[in-house]
């Protein structure tokens, strides 16, 4: 996440994010499941710009400069973005001024939004971790980080992963409980992915009612390699480790998710691996130019959104706060 100043209010550039590793535990008892997962953010960006309103209203405006020529099914509902109280950045606004104590307090916020929905990108927590950020800089003059993350795990199980995982400039790290628990992990050098998604998203509910758990008939994943790997920059063990435990379950809500991953088994990467639960999947390159390359040649066929992207670097959240409230 990158955080400026703007003309009248403040800006935030937020990344997507992947899932290098996914294991399911078990269902809870509130209804979500316990999950062991490793996200890094990757340089799929949404961007948003927040300003003061007068009246204590908070409205959302959003553009969708992506939408151009990417509709590429009736069904595609990638950018069906809603601007009222549906949109996750309204619900944080909202909350987190009732946590402040000033529910008196408007907003005017601009969504730009290059992340498609429906995707397991976590580009909707994404947005909410920094409209948390926004509404913070605009409307407090020193509320510290972790009274922000009280209010992002309320909202969703991403949304704290997108404010505390920074660790070394990378956005690394391995999340627990129903992903608000923030482990940051170190990572030794920059990654390349390709990232499809193709027409057809899925829903989160939908896939893990499809999701099957019995103990005795599966073999717990673990993702220590994984982890090992990333702290030695070992792109080729990396790759050998990606792990989905929803892939399943996924590819028996569309069969996007097979079709998609056959097109990425016709290049050579180092590996491939749903994100969150689907529909988007992402391959791991040598380098970024062969991850161009790659989502070069998708795009051009038509059936897919590609996008070429690399792990996010960027200073954290409180380092970037403390210097725009320092001038």
């Amino acid at each position: 996440m990158i955080v400026e100043r703007s003309t009248d209010g403040f800006r935030v550039t937020v990344p997507c994010k992947v899932n290098l590793f996914l294991e399911v535990l078990g269902k809870r008892i509130d209804g979500y499941h316990s999950l062991d997962t490793v996200m890094m953010a990757a340089s799929l960006a949404d961007e948003l710009e927040i300003s003061h309103r007068e009246d204590g209203r908070l409205l959302l405006s959003v553009e969708l400069p992506e939408r151009s020529g990417q509709s590429l099914d009736e069904e595609d509902l990638a950018w069906s973005i809603p601007a009222d109280q549906n949109n996750l950045i309204l619900r944080a606004l909202e909350r987190l001024r009732v946590f402040l104590g000033k529910p008196h307090l408007g907003a005017d916020v601009r969504l730009i939004k290059h992340i498609p929905a429906m995707a397991g990108l976590g580009g909707g927590s994404a947005d909410a971790a920094a409209a948390l950020v926004l509404g913070t800089l605009l409307w407090t003059e020193h509320e510290k980080l972790d009274q922000i993350a009280t209010v992002a795990s309320q909202l969703g199980s991403d949304v704290n992963f997108f404010l505390e995982s920074h660790c070394n400039s990378f956005w690394l790290a391995r999340c627990t409980g129903r992903g608000e628990k923030v482990e940051s992990l170190h990572c030794k050098k920059s990654l390349h992915f390709v990232v499809v998604h193709p027409p057809r998203g899925c829903g989160t509910k939908q896939v893990f009612d499809a999701l099957r758990l019995e103990p005795s008939q599966r073999v717990m994943m673990n993702p220590d390699k994984l982890i090992q790997a990333l702290g030695q920059g070992d792109v080729k063990t990396i790759g050998e480790s990606l792990a989905n435990r929803l892939e399943q379950a996924a590819a028996e809500t569309t069969s996007w998710i097979d079709r998609s991953r056959m097109q990425l088994n016709r290049y050579d990467h180092h590996g491939q691996c749903l994100s969150g639960s689907g529909s988007a999947r992402f391959c791991l390159c040598t380098t970024r130019e062969q991850a161009e390359k790659i989502a070069n040649e998708i795009r051009l066929q038509g059936k897919m959104r590609a996008y070429c992207v690399q792990s996010w670097q960027s200073p954290s959240i409180e380092e970037q706060i403390i210097r725009i409230r320092n001038g």
